[in-house]
């Protein structure tokens, strides 16, 4: 068979995908004019499949995850939607991206070069997401090609996705090129780099790390991460203005700010008399000081001259990890609360085991026993004192005992035998959710 009968068959394709996939399009989280456009090309139908298995794909690598906290703030749904939109196209023999692709791979990459992240780490994203794609649309061309023109069409999709991705590679490198040429032609870039090498330990003339950051790097230091969950006009000077208001409540007075993207920061606060000292209510701190709803920050512990500086930071993202990817409401991560739980999850398999040998039939994701932890977690923090616990939940003396009796039935043990045990297991559920919530 020709290519173009080959091609032809592909187009037919194109326009068999089931009906009820077209209503597909209305959850879409990409640019509605990359829709629009591919809508155009290649049809409803198609079009509703890629977007489908963009979000497919993106569920899958949130689950799954990336340890790299350059990765952290990238938001995959948008984006392999915008790569699947764009793989569809090239699947009707035109290899061209659609125009409006790149402007999300403009976004894409203004976040990630301000964070190290260089061209090759992009282009094997594109990699791990054509070898992907490419699994899915064979599955779905052995569910539903007929035997006898499968292998002729299916050499054809891969030879035009194929083509469809390196184009899109080309893009995307060229789009790495010039912001980054972009980034590093200006003062902000300067100072951030700084800033990594003394992170990475490297190197530096102290004084005139101090003179080109207007920052004091001998004195006791306190880092902060401060992001925000959507991206909002005047975003940068949000973070920059939340940032300060911590940082000199905590009694710093001289500060530092490292704009890491459009919707994150790193920050440092100085003070020479002593440790700086975030207020008790560390928790609701920002909400008290009334900065938006869509507003994180993660705080380390303080520490002193350049060790301490770095140390202070390497905890913060800590912090900052486990607030994206557990369960504490937020809005402030505190590395000084959450220190036992992010330990324990430096081995997610053996603290997932840990905390299911410890608590039993307690560590299942269940409405019933998330109850029973919670009473149990606040009677072992008000050292078993049943009246204090009962006015800090709200409910009688005797539903504390209760709950407490049927944890201890269910455990098969008394608390008092592994106290410190069972706290820290239920610490580390309550931070990051039951083991059966965990990816394997």
């Amino acid at each position: 068979m020709s290519t173009d009968g080959i091609r032809a068959r592909e187009r037919a394709w194109l326009a068999r995908l089931r009906p009820e996939d077209e209503a597909v399009i209305g959850s879409a989280v990409s640019d509605p004019m990359l829709v629009a456009e591919v809508v155009a090309r290649v049809g409803r139908a198609a079009a509703g499949w890629a977007i489908e298995a963009g979000q497919a794909m993106a569920a899958r690598r949130n689950v799954h995850g990336l340890s790299d906290v350059r990765y952290v703030h990238f938001r995959p749904r948008r984006s392999y939607e915008a790569l699947a939109l764009s793989a569809v196209v090239s699947l009707s023999g035109d290899h061209t991206p659609p125009a409006a692709l790149r402007s999300e791979v403009s976004a894409l990459v203004r976040e990630a070069v301000p964070r190290g992240v260089s061209v090759d780490v992009g282009l094997q994203g594109v990699q791990l997401f054509h070898s992907d794609f490419l699994g899915r649309l064979f599955d779905w061309c052995g569910a539903h090609l007929p035997a006898e023109s499968r292998a002729e069409v299916m050499r054809q999709m891969s030879a035009d996705l194929f083509e469809g991705m390196a184009a899109l590679s080309a893009l995307m490198a060229q789009e790495f090129a010039v912001t980054r040429d972009r980034w590093l032609a200006g003062a902000a870039a300067a100072r951030q780099e700084m800033v990594r090498d003394i992170l990475a330990g490297r190197e530096i003339g102290r004084d005139a790390a101090m003179s080109r950051l207007s920052y004091d790097l001998t004195v006791h230091h306190l880092a902060l991460i401060a992001w925000s969950d959507t991206e909002v006009d005047g975003g940068a000077d949000e973070l920059a203005d939340a940032a300060t208001r911590l940082l000199t409540a905590a009694g710093c007075s001289s500060v530092l700010l490292v704009p890491t993207g459009t919707a994150k920061l790193w920050a440092w606060g100085g003070r020479v008399s002593g440790p700086p000292t975030p207020g008790p209510d560390r928790q609701s701190a920002p909400r008290n000081q009334g900065f938006p709803p869509h507003l994180r920050v993660a705080l380390g512990r303080p520490g002193y001259a350049l060790a301490g500086f770095r140390r202070s930071h390497e905890q913060a993202l800590a912090a900052e990890r486990a607030g994206r990817v557990g369960r504490s409401p937020g809005p402030v991560y505190d590395y000084e609360r959450l220190e036992l739980p992010i330990l324990l999850n430096a081995d997610p398999v053996a603290a997932a085991e840990f905390v299911t040998r410890v608590l039993g039939p307690l560590a299942a994701d269940d409405p019933a026993m998330a109850e029973l932890r919670n009473t149990l977690s606040a009677y072992l923090d008000d050292d078993r004192a049943v009246s204090a616990v009962a006015e800090r939940l709200h409910i009688a003396k005797n539903t504390v005992l209760y709950r407490v009796k049927k944890a201890e039935q269910l455990r098969g043990r008394p608390v008092k035998e592994d106290r410190l045990a069972v706290h820290a297991a239920l610490n580390f559920v309550e931070v990051f959710g039951p083991p059966s919530q965990r990816a394997d």
